[in-house]
């Protein structure tokens, strides 16, 4: 599946189109659809287009990252580092720390399965 297959299936899960994507981003479809083609979108702009998605910026370098992590997709993860954040309700702090057991989980079966 190309990037923009994969792109716009997460959009539509959010329920969101590539039209309105390309438009947050200041682009034309057709623009977006060649820039992610030949790799050329600036880095800011993967940026932006990881927080729209909300994976990982690392996802776009690698075929097997943009993929689901559950219910909850994990989006920017460095949110938990900022120690000084109090505004963070304890339910929020409790789903962010399942997010992060569910995504190591993850991470451990594949290390198994590469073991075996």
């Amino acid at each position: 599946m190309d990037i923009k297959a994969r792109i716009t299936e997460l959009l539509q899960k959010d329920k969101h189109t590539f039209k309105e994507l390309a438009d947050y981003l200041n682009l034309s479809e057709e623009d977006l659809t060649e820039k992610l083609n030949h790799k050329t979108l600036e880095l800011r702009k993967l940026e932006t287009l990881s927080k729209v998605l909300r994976v990982p910026l690392y996802s776009f370098f690698r075929a097997d990252a943009l993929r689901d992590h559950g219910a909850e997709k994990p989006y920017y993860i460095h949110r938990l580092w900022n120690e000084h954040d109090e505004s963070k309700s304890l339910l929020q702090l409790t789903r962010e720390i399942e997010m992060l057991k569910q995504i190591l989980s993850e991470k451990e079966e594949k290390v198994r399965k590469l073991r075996s």
